[in-house]
Order: C-alpha cells, then structure tokens, then sequence
C-alpha cells in the first residue's frame, strides 16, 4: 500500500492542480540534478496521463551520436557535455521546439531534465510558452555520484566519466536555486523528496537513475 500511495502522488498533485482530464498542449517539466530519477518519473507520468514523453539529454545525445562525427557544431557540444556543462540553450531549446512541432496533435508533454538553468527558463518561456507545472525531483548529492557511478559502469555514457560528474553536480547546486525559486514565484512547482522516491522504488533507489539524465 505505501509503494502505491507514493507511486500514485505526483499523479494526485497533478489533478489537483487541474491538469485533469487534460486538455490539448498541457505541458509539464520534470527538473532535478543528474541520476536523480527524472526519465523513470517521466516515462510514468507520460503513460499515466496519455503524454508525450521527451528527454532533452536523449534528443542531445542522439544528434551528436548521428552528427558529431561530420558536423563541427555538435562535435563542440559532445565536447563541452563530455565535460560536464550544459549544452548551449539555444540548442536545447531548438531541439525542443522540433519535438513539439513534429507531434502538434498530442494531448500534451512531460518534459524530462529541463529547465536546467534559470536562462533555459526564461528562453522557453519567450519562444515556447510556461510550464502548467514543474515537478522537482530532490535528491542528495551523495546518491547523484552513486547513481551516475553505478550508471557509467553499465551504460558507459560519454558523460558520466568521474570528471564530468563532479561538473554535472557541482553546476546543478549552482542553478537549481534560481530555477525553484523563480517556479515557487509562478506557484507551478511541487517537490517529490528522497524518501518518496525511495518508495517509488521498492527495488533500489538507483533504479531511479538508471535511464535519466
């Protein structure tokens, strides 16, 4: 019962914000440091309410595995995410945009790992439009450097090399206070914490992070 009263939260917060039944071009974010669980918590969501599903770290790491290798643009962004830091926002956010566009009949969007940082915020709240609700997935820094650790023996992701993860962790503490902040203001953002997520996951937290950002 107390797996399922957790699993079943952030869907409750959703309709009680009245999300639901939802309507055409609902859009929902999913933030939190890296490893911490957002692509679990998206694709569930996703399925939960008929969404679509969109992971800005897979869309990066898709068009630098097809183009890195004959387009010098995305050669320089392999680069600078192989070493931590965050792809440039106008890229992130254009990435988006073609997402969006290339699905315009879908009921709506869980937006998986974004905002990143306060200025992606503000960009997609320009050319896109504001997020009906951010959902934060809190978590320790201690369990992001096990997960990713865990998570880099297995999959062996270009950007979960020792270096990098250190960068990943260490820019997220620096962004995410603005980012809550700015949400909290907007009165669109609700924190699921560890100990949630702990129940999410009878099998292990690290499950949590093994397909996120």
């Amino acid at each position: 019962a107390p797996v399922r009263q957790a699993w079943i939260l952030p869907h409750v917060l959703l309709l009680r914000r009245g999300l639901g039944p939802l309507r055409c071009s609902h859009l929902l974010c999913l933030a939190g440091g890296p490893g911490s669980g957002k692509g679990t918590q998206s694709a569930k969501i996703a399925a939960h309410f008929g969404l679509i599903c969109i992971s800005v770290g897979e869309i990066l790491r898709s068009q630098m595995l097809h183009h890195a290798t004959s387009d010098q643009k995305w050669e320089l962004i392999a680069q600078i995410i192989a070493n931590g830091e965050l792809a440039p926002p106008e890229t992130t956010i254009e990435q988006l945009k073609q997402q969006f566009l290339k699905q315009q009949d879908a009921r709506g969007f869980v937006v998986d790992g974004f905002p990143r940082e306060i200025g992606q915020a503000f960009t997609f709240e320009e050319q896109i439009g504001s997020p009906d609700l951010v959902v934060f997935l809190a978590c320790s820094s201690q369990r992001f450097r096990q997960r990713l650790e865990k998570r880099a023996l297995e999959q062996g992701r270009l950007d979960d090399n020792p270096h990098a993860i250190e960068r990943r962790v260490d820019t997220f503490k620096q962004n995410v206070p603005l980012i809550v902040k700015y949400y909290q203001e907007k009165g669109v953002i609700i924190r699921v914490s560890s100990v949630v997520q702990a129940q999410l996951y009878p099998d292990g937290m690290d499950k949590a992070g093994e397909g996120g950002c």
